[in-house]
């Protein structure tokens, strides 16, 4: 289930999220895929392009109603540190690189959950859902396959989700 879009748009353009997104984009194709000695820019890296546009598109989705609520400013700092603290874990889990803008999104989305939990959804195909609803099974999906395989990159969307949740309160 892929979200298409949110019911309830900001007023407010999110400069922040387009700014965020052109970052990212940028890196993926500046570093193709070499993540040797790579920690800050973690934060904006991808694996593959399919990786790279499943996270633009949540951040478009999710970022722009929190980028709004929190102010432009905020928002920026509170994506970063999204992306940093996750980073700081899995840095002492593993010596493998962390690729961790994903971490940084879940973080948004942890927001967006705590923010805006009567947001309506429209999915792919062509379903509402309530944005409670959906990013919930996305958190349990993303525990379950922790639980299955141990893999770093469900660590980091949990930690970042549960950074997200938690930072917002601070942010808000």
């Amino acid at each position: 289930m892929i979200p298409l879009f949110d019911l309830k748009k900001s007023k407010k353009f999110p400069y922040i999220t387009v700014i965020l997104i052109t970052i990212n984009v940028v890196l993926f194709f500046l570093f193709k895929g070499d993540f040797e000695g790579v920690f800050f820019e973690g934060i904006f890296l991808h694996i593959n392009i399919w990786h790279l546009l499943f996270n633009m598109w949540f951040l478009w989705i999710f970022g722009d109603n929190v980028e709004g609520r929190i102010g432009h400013l905020k928002f920026f700092f509170f994506y970063f540190l999204c992306g940093i603290i996750p980073l700081l874990f899995l840095r002492e889990m593993t010596s493998v690189p962390a690729v961790g803008a994903s971490s940084a999104i879940a973080g948004v989305m942890g927001a967006y959950l705590f923010l805006f939990p009567k947001n309506k959804l429209k999915v792919f195909p062509n379903f509402v859902f309530p944005s409670f609803l959906y990013i919930i099974l996305w958190a349990l999906i993303q525990v379950l396959f922790f639980s299955l395989d141990g893999g770093m990159s469900s660590f980091g969307h949990i930690a970042g989700f549960v950074t997200g949740f938690i930072l917002i309160l601070f942010f808000k």
